[in-house]
This record gives C-alpha cells, structure tokens and sequence, in this order.
C-alpha cells in the first residue's frame, strides 16, 4: 500500500505535459527561457500542478526564478496542495532563493500547505484516516532546522505589521559589527560568501557555527548583497580542506571565492574572553586579489549551550 501511495503521488507531481518553458526553468537556461518569454511562452502553463517558477524553484535555479518573476509570473502562485514557491523554498533551506523572492514580494504568510507535498524531508503516515501534515513557510524552516531562513520569514512578517527588525537580539549584537564591515568595504562587489568563524588558538567547537548563522542572517537581513547559501559554501571548505577559517590565506580565499561566484568574502577568528563573550576578529578579503579590503573587531555574547 505505501509503494503504490508513492508512486501515486510522483506521478501527480510529475504528471502533466512539461513546456519547454518549464523545461528550461528546470536546468537553469536563461538564453533559451529569455527566447521563449520574448515569444510569449505562458507562465501560468502547467506541468502537473507546477507553473515554471514553480520548477525553478523546487530545481534551486535561483536566476531563473529572478528572470520568470521580473517577466510577470505570479510569485504567490498555489502549486501541489496549496504549496506557493515560497513554501518549496523554506523546504529546500535555500537561503538565496527565500532572500529572492521575499526580496520580489512574495507573502511571508501565504497560509498552510502539505508540508511533504511542498518537499519537507517528514514521515508520511499513508493510513487512510491520518491527516497530512500542513504547516507555512515559517513552520516548514523550523522544522527543517534552518535558522536564516527561519530569521528572514521573521523579519518579513515583523515588517509587515509594522514591527522593526533591528530591536532583535541578533540585529542588536551583530548589526553594528555588520555596518562597521560594510562601512569599511568602498568597492563594488555584488555577492559575499561568510567562510565561517572559528577560534584562533584552533580548537574544535560549534561555537563557530553559531556566529557563523547569525552573522549570515544580519547580511541578508540587510539586502543590500547576495548572500550564497552555507551548504554550498561548506562544500566548497571541504573540497579544499579548509574548514578552519584561520587557515585561508589569500590565495585561499581566491579559490573559495571563485568557487562560490562570489565577489567578496568574509573570514572570521574568535577569542573567548571571560564573562562568556565573544571577540570576533573578522576581515573582508576580496575574491579578485585575495587580499583584506575592510577588518573589524567587536563583541558578543555566548548565550547558547553546548
């Protein structure tokens, strides 16, 4: 009974005659999606119970998804269950994507959907008198585990009912370290990628992971970047064995900028001082010459346990 519910299921998902414009939102071919939307290829079409920024979404093609909504596709547009690209997002924990479409307007609060219709990794109960599990985007990046993506719903909705983002207790500590770094940094780079934070005598903690999530969150809080996703840039450190930040040199960071498309990048030492706080040494190294362009130094508050 299981195996026939899912294959069931994979065929409402797949069903339908996939367009060619939701063919190339799937593999991300800007060229051929800019030809066919210059012909008027239909954004509402459907494949299955997907539009194509439905498809760019759940393929994680980020550009596609920008092109498709900056040529009028609709970016709250129900899919499968009730699931708005938003909600695929928050399921995937694509932090670039959330940041995208939030960024072109989509509601933070478009209501519930199927969470594992939308992708969420849950266990399906196929009891014929179980009820599936509906949540909003908010709910699914909670579940998930994502904290940026859960910061950014946050933010969203705040600013929706007329709540400041900044009076957090992430924006109060890392903001201003945020601005100071930004402050100092006079060029023109377009895409920062946060290497990670860890202690500069070298020792092994999660501590690092921490700051690196907050400090990640303040930089797409402010929109003013394209901030590239951890799980790519994690892939990136372990590729070239440099999961300690204290050990990228500026031919280092060269390669891990290039890597990430990234134009800037920003590495992170700690020392803990007494009281449980947190002194952060961080430099902004541009991709291009690998050399730091801006450093600052501030302080924060260990406040978690591990």
């Amino acid at each position: 009974m299981k195996n026939i519910c899912k294959l069931l299921t994979l065929m409402i998902l797949t069903g339908g005659c996939a367009s060619p414009l939701h063919k190339a939102a799937r593999t991300g071919d800007i060229p051929a999606m800019r030809t066919l939307l210059a012909k008027g290829a239909n954004l509402k079409a459907r494949s299955g119970h997907t539009t194509p920024l439905h498809d760019a979404v759940t393929s994680s093609q980020v550009e596609a998804a920008r092109l498709l909504i900056e040529n009028g596709a609709d970016i709250n547009e129900q899919g499968f269950y009730r699931c708005t690209p938003l909600h695929y997002a928050a399921a995937l924990g694509n932090t670039a994507m959330v940041q995208l479409l939030l960024q072109k307007g989509a509601n933070p609060e478009p209501g519930t959907a199927v969470a594992s219709a939308c992708g969420l990794p849950v266990k399906i109960n196929f009891s014929p008198f179980s009820q599936p599990e509906e949540l909003t985007p908010l709910e699914i990046a909670e579940h998930r585990g994502n904290p940026a993506v859960v910061a950014m719903l946050r933010a969203a909705i705040n600013s929706r009912l007329g709540i400041t983002a900044g009076g957090a207790m992430n924006a109060g500590e890392y903001g201003p370290i945020v601005t100071s770094l930004l402050k100092a940094y006079q060029g023109q780079g377009k895409t920062i990628a946060v290497a990670g934070f860890s202690y500069t005598d070298g020792r092994v903690s999660s501590d690092g992971n921490i700051v690196t999530e907050r400090f990640t969150t303040e930089l797409i809080n402010r929109r003013t970047l394209r901030v590239v996703e951890r799980d790519k840039i994690e892939k990136v450190l372990a590729e070239l064995k440099l999961q300690n930040t204290g050990s990228i040199d500026p031919e280092s960071a060269k390669k891990v900028g290039q890597m990430l498309g990234a134009d800037l990048l920003v590495i992170g030492g700690m020392v803990e001082l007494p009281g449980k706080v947190l002194e952060l040494n961080i430099r902004l190294a541009s991709v291009e010459s690998g050399e730091a362009v801006a450093a600052v130094t501030g302080q924060v508050q260990k406040n978690w346990v591990n």
